[in-house]
């Protein structure tokens, strides 16, 4: 029975390993191509089978610009900055295509520690990051415990660095712990947007025949507030709020 069910999962493992190969094969074979709807269907199958990079949301967002979407071509612009927020690439390419879409964004320069925090963040990853500070609040846990216990048989130079040593290692944590947090929020933040749609009539309320506030067009990015009835309420770059269709946005 235990044979039989090991067998089962070795089964089920391995063709899941042999689709995902020919779902990448196929995705490599479609980038050498010049149709763009047959790469957006090939990398969108990669996607769904859970695999996610910057680098395969970059090949995405260049097909959909390639076919014309500008909406869904920022939005895994975006998507792909999420994950690998310092690659120039994909913030080149996301001002081409803005430029292109005729949003004019205007982009602060993020201060150096922010972008260099960050950068850190998606290079360890929040499970990396958990486990270093786990492991460096045991090492103060141990040396403060040490220094209490045999402060009195050390030497005078052993006792002084240990227990600043051991306050080093809690900063050090604390660092790596806030790090991981900071890396989780900015993965799970599911309140940022791109209207996908070609174009889109924001209202003052949800419903269409609420007063129509102003025609926007595709790739803007939006902040989500509110969800009622099949739409949702947004907020523009320049603070005017009002209500989209939900099938016109997509969330980052």
């Amino acid at each position: 029975m235990l044979r039989n069910l090991i067998t089962l999962v070795f089964l089920f493992f391995t063709l899941t390993l042999v689709a995902q190969a020919d779902k990448l094969t196929d995705a490599r074979e479609a980038l050498k191509s010049e149709d763009a709807r047959a790469q957006i269907a090939a990398l969108d199958s990669l996607v769904a089978t859970g695999t996610a990079s910057a680098e395969l949301y970059q090949a995405l967002g260049n097909a959909h610009f390639n076919n014309g979407d500008y909406g869904l071509a920022i939005l895994n612009y975006e998507r792909g900055l999420r994950l690998k927020p310092g690659s120039k690439e994909l913030k080149n390419n996301l001002k081409y295509v803005r430029g292109e879409a005729g949003i004019n964004r205007l982009e602060l320069p993020d201060f150096f520690l922010a972008r260099w925090w960050r950068s850190v963040g998606a290079a360890l990853g929040a499970g990396t990051l958990f486990w270093l500070a786990m492991g460096f609040w045991w090492l103060a846990v141990a040396g403060a415990v040490l220094w209490f216990l045999r402060r009195k048989e050390m030497d005078e130079k052993r006792r002084f660095a240990l227990l600043p040593g051991a306050v080093i290692c809690l900063v050090v944590a604390a660092i790596f712990f806030s790090m991981g947090n900071s890396r989780n929020a900015w993965l799970e933040n599911d309140r940022e947007a791109v209207l996908t749609a070609k174009i889109a009539d924001l209202r003052v309320a949800p419903g269409p025949e609420a007063t129509l506030e102003k025609a926007l067009s595709q790739g803007l990015k939006l902040r989500l507030l509110d969800e009622f009835d099949g739409y949702v309420k947004v907020a523009l770059d320049d603070g005017k709020q009002g209500w989209l269709p939900a099938e016109a946005v997509e969330k980052i």
